[in-house]
């Protein structure tokens, strides 16, 4: 059994995490293993992604956050906290090239990172694991952990 399945079994681990990019894993396979534990997968593209906005638009489509989505944060951290639109037992977030977004907006993407770890904590107390992928370089500058 490899590190990531290894993870993914075990909720009291869930978390926000980082991959760098040589060591990253496909999201087929990051796909393919959060099925396998039942937890319902979002891949979200950060390609070219530079501004707040930008940022939230990628997330609601991935999400398929509903209408009312407001595009601010806080309504992102509501639909993040909500998700009744897809009920599973569990949610695997893989946001590849966070970096981008990162080094355009550090300030913004500062506050996604507390809206995302505070996010895996609602759904901790909810006895549902939420794990939440970065892919990308720098992850460290952020106080970004390693999952593998």
């Amino acid at each position: 059994m490899g590190a990531l399945t290894s993870l993914l079994r075990n909720a009291e681990a869930a978390g926000v995490y980082w991959f760098d990019r040589p060591s990253a894993p496909e999201r087929k396979e990051v796909e393919v293993k959060a099925a396998r534990q039942g937890l319902a997968f979002f891949p979200v593209a950060g390609q070219g992604v530079r501004s707040k906005e930008q940022f939230l638009d990628r997330f609601a489509r991935a999400l398929d956050f509903p209408d009312y989505f407001g595009g601010n944060w806080d309504a992102f951290e509501e639909c993040l906290t909500d998700l009744s639109w897809r009920d599973a037992p569990g949610y695997v977030i893989l946001y590849e090239d966070f970096d981008t977004f990162a080094a355009h907006a550090p300030d913004q993407f500062e506050v996604a990172l507390e809206i995302l770890n505070a996010a895996v904590e609602f759904w901790r107390d909810q006895g549902k694991p939420m794990f939440v992928f970065l892919a990308g370089e720098g992850g460290s500058e952020w106080g970004l952990k390693s999952p593998l």
